[in-house]
């Protein structure tokens, strides 16, 4: 084959570039919105600062504040907003008896695995002190 006869041409037939608007009347391509990457976490100021206490039972403390309660319905719209905040507060009793109920069961269950579990720790105290240390100061 010779240089002039290559396979394929040189030039391609077609545009290099699409064009930007083929029709002119057409609205142009909508933006593409962000992605759950580079969104923002969507969590009000109250549950932010809930969830940033030091352990649990701050945390519970935190989340017994009727501020608290009342930021989970932030973002919707105004009429409904105000819907779910009264509901928030019909239901805040019983919130108030969850948190207290789950805390008694909680420290009920974590007394008897102590209990439970007290061979353990006292085998890993006296044969492995590196790992047991390591394992108190999570």
């Amino acid at each position: 084959m010779s240089a002039e006869q290559a396979p394929y041409p040189a030039e391609p037939p077609y545009p290099a570039e699409p064009p930007q608007a083929p029709y002119p009347d057409e609205a142009p391509e909508p933006t593409r919105g962000l992605t759950r990457q580079e969104r923002p976490r969507d969590v009000s100021e109250a549950q932010a600062a809930a969830e940033a206490q030091p352990n649990s039972f701050r945390r519970a403390l935190a989340a017994a504040h009727p501020r608290y309660l009342m930021s989970m319905a932030e973002g919707y719209p105004p009429v409904l907003k105000q819907f779910i905040q009264f509901c928030f507060v019909l239901i805040y009793p019983a919130w108030l008896f969850g948190l207290v109920f789950g805390g008694l069961l909680y420290a009920a269950v974590y007394a008897v695995l102590w209990v439970v579990f007290w061979p353990v720790r006292a085998w890993m105290k006296k044969n492995r002190p590196e790992e047991y240390e390591a394992s108190q100061r999570k």
